[in-house]
């Protein structure tokens, strides 16, 4: 770890020392936390708002599932005395593929949601690089770093874009 934060440091004073050499003039440097775009953009909430609505609705749909499931258990723990060995049997044979195939269902729900959040925050976040491209060329600032990782030790609060940058993401949506 030690060594990774050395070397990120190294890395980091070695282009600014580059970038002094090649342009005697004034740096300016700015931080964002890139998390905090994502979530408080407007296309970062609304994404969120409609991932949370889809997993409601997949989550009452187990849960259907689940009482019926719930539902033959009952029955099969009330009737199984009258039932002859056959019936017995056939019941717990689907008692027990209904209940694989609804752990498969959440399984793959789970991973599915998780492919749709990705996907979102991907395309947002690309979408967010360029306005912060745009914005840090449009603003004269040599260096913007993210912030948001714990990889920015220290920096001043006059020296985070992360609100301006929201203001001009939303900004570049609505367009």
């Amino acid at each position: 770890m030690k060594k990774v934060l050395a070397m990120t440091f190294l890395i980091l004073f070695g282009f600014l020392s580059l970038y002094r050499g090649a342009e005697a003039g004034e740096m300016k440097i700015a931080h964002l936390d890139l998390q905090r775009a994502l979530n408080e953009c407007e296309a970062g909430v609304k994404a969120k708002e409609e991932l949370k609505k889809e997993a409601k609705k997949l989550e009452d749909e187990l849960n259907s599932k689940q009482e019926d499931l719930k539902k033959l258990k009952d029955e099969m723990d009330k009737k199984s005395s009258l039932w002859n060995k056959e019936t017995k049997e056939d019941k717990e044979k689907e008692f027990q593929t209904r209940s694989q195939e609804l752990q498969k269902e959440f399984m793959r729900y789970g991973d599915d949601l998780n492919k749709k959040r990705s996907d979102r925050e991907e395309k947002i976040l690309k979408e967010l690089t360029q306005v912060i491209r745009k914005y840090a060329k449009e603003k004269g600032y040599t260096f913007v770093l993210e912030s948001s990782m714990g990889r920015v030790l220290y920096a001043p609060e006059d020296a985070d874009i992360t609100d301006e940058v929201i203001k001009e993401y939303n900004k570049s949506i609505k367009n």
